[in-house]
């Protein structure tokens, strides 16, 4: 008689990692809650007793990416740091993290914060209130930049994805480098940047934004208090 593997230690904490583990070796589309059940040896509704849905699930997933895995966001700066390079900073950890884990990308974008990552948050929005954002501009700050990390993840997997897939570009490639036919496209091929250059980029320009923004938001408030003292 083949005695069945005994049932591991089931909590939120072992459901969410075996999640991860999934999408490491297989995807998002691996990640079912049947298949975490037969990977910890339990019944698929014993795991109700600890996450209410698939959705929660991948909440989850997404905190433990950003929080608990190797590789952490931080919601403050260290000491004497200035808030635009901790956002900076910040932005760049939130990229390894996504493209560090296949299909992370497509799960951190639709993820709401669990209750325990709402202090997080508070306090990295407190950060930029502090340095003169008004909170809901604060707000609007993070989900630009949430937005824009996604996407470039999202392009960077889906392009490394073609790859494997044996797509062959090349015909294309040699047409865009055609200098007679398309002088401008064949200048920017001339002058190719790899992908993380690119992120790079892009980041710089948004944070170099902000800080304008921040600027015209200081220089506002420096005025009318001008203007309040001279009444």
């Amino acid at each position: 008689m083949v005695s069945r593997p005994s049932a591991k230690p089931v909590s939120r904490e072992a459901i969410v990692s075996t999640a991860v583990e999934l999408m490491v070796e297989r995807g998002l589309a691996a990640v079912t809650l049947r298949r975490i059940a037969e990977r910890l040896n339990v019944s698929a509704p014993t795991l109700y007793w600890y996450i209410a849905s698939k959705r929660e699930l991948l909440d989850r997933v997404a905190e433990h990416l950003m929080r608990r895995g190797q590789v952490k966001v931080v919601d403050r700066p260290v000491r004497g740091q200035p808030w635009w390079e901790w956002l900076e900073q910040r932005s760049r950890t939130m990229f390894e993290v996504m493209v560090s884990v296949r299909d992370a990308p497509q799960v951190v974008a639709g993820n709401r914060p669990t209750l325990d990552m709402l202090a997080g948050y508070d306090l990295a929005l407190g950060e930029l209130v502090a340095a003169g954002f008004p909170p809901r501009e604060a707000q609007q700050v993070f989900f630009v930049l949430g937005a824009y990390i996604g996407g470039m993840a999202l392009e960077w997997q889906a392009e490394a994805a073609r790859g494997e897939a044996g797509a062959d570009d090349s015909a294309l490639l040699a047409a865009a480098q055609d200098s007679a036919r398309y002088p401008h496209l064949a200048a920017a091929a001339a002058d190719w940047s790899p992908p993380q250059a690119t992120f790079d980029y892009g980041l710089a320009l948004l944070i170099r934004g902000i800080r304008d923004r921040h600027a015209e938001l200081t220089g506002e408030a420096a005025r009318a208090g001008e203007e309040r003292l001279c009444r």
